[in-house]
């Protein structure tokens, strides 16, 4: 089933476009989406105005009934779903081989690779994207597994430049694995909590890109990053220092006067070429990419976090 549409979460316009992600159902028939999310997702997502929107257009969403049978429920034309652990994995693939008609949204064996930072961004170094108008690539990173004491030396044999940005190795949905740290020196590195991955900090003018995929149409967003850090703070920085969540915990950067340079949008030919080759690459549908611009680099992007269906 094609996916047509553009995700977003700001007006009644953009809400009209993340209705048309759904096909057109048939004449006098309803497309019935049933929606298996927590209930911080449904009140994010859900919105009054959406749900109104969708039924204009012969969308029904429904609730899935957590305590009765996923087979005893629907029918179904899509299953649109944000729930962890292993029991759901289980009954939603169950569900699917004796239902193959009906579209899930997302597999849950693809969405396993963003729940952890070092096989998310496989697949965007193994792209190895570069054409006319840019280079995207992921910052050098490395994955600490244990023993703390031993991360200046492992981050030495790297070669890896500090300061660098630590990052939970899980992504469980929990703010905890949402937390980030910033390492100025190197004897303090041996203070993180493994499992953890260091990614080497780049510059980027403190302006990130929300780039928002549902199917083949791509929306992108400016949002308030980290500031760039310059040699003198370097010098005169010591320890690890916790940062605000990158993607969400800044405000939009879309109607600031910025300098052209840092506000300029990535191409959009190189976003949709690297949208359709991830999508294909993750087998997802529904996700959303964290990339910044190298300052100073106008042709230079980095992927720096891949999140599915997020908020």
């Amino acid at each position: 089933m094609r996916l047509n549409g553009e995700i977003s979460y700001r007006n009644e316009e953009e809400e009209k476009e993340m209705c048309s992600f759904l096909p057109p159902p048939l004449p006098k028939q309803k497309l019935v989406v049933g929606y298996a999310l927590t209930s911080k997702k449904v009140k994010s997502f859900l919105q009054p105005k959406l749900e109104g929107l969708a039924r204009k257009k012969g969308i029904l969403f429904v609730a899935i009934d957590h305590t009765r049978p996923l087979s005893e429920q629907g029918p179904f034309d899509i299953v649109l779903h944000k729930l962890t652990g292993i029991e759901w994995q289980q009954i939603l693939e169950d569900y699917w081989r004796k239902h193959p008609e009906v579209t899930v949204l997302d597999p849950p064996d693809a969405i396993q690779h963003l729940h952890n930072r070092q096989s998310m961004l496989e697949g965007v170094a193994d792209l190895n994207l570069s054409d006319c108008y840019g280079k995207v690539g992921v910052p050098r990173q490395l994955v600490i597994t244990k023993d703390p004491l031993s991360i200046p030396d492992a981050v030495t044999k790297a070669g890896l430049t500090l300061p660098l940005v630590a990052k939970p190795l899980v992504v469980d949905g929990s703010a905890k694995s949402h937390e980030l740290s910033l390492a100025y020196d190197q004897f303090s590195l041996s203070k993180l909590n493994p499992p953890l991955v260091l990614q080497e900090f780049v510059n980027h003018g403190g302006v990130l890109f929300k780039v928002y995929i549902v199917g083949e149409m791509i929306k992108v967003m400016r949002r308030f990053s980290l500031p760039d850090v310059n040699k003198h703070e370097i010098l005169n920085n010591a320890g690890v220092f916790r940062v605000p969540r990158v993607s969400c915990a800044a405000a939009s950067a879309d109607d600031v006067d910025l300098d052209p340079v840092i506000a300029e949008l990535p191409p959009r030919p190189l976003l949709e070429r690297l949208g359709r080759d991830l999508r294909r690459r993750l087998g997802l549908r529904l996700f959303n990419i964290d990339m910044i611009r190298e300052h100073g680099m106008r042709d230079r992007y980095y992927v720096i976090d891949i999140n599915y269906f997020p908020a």
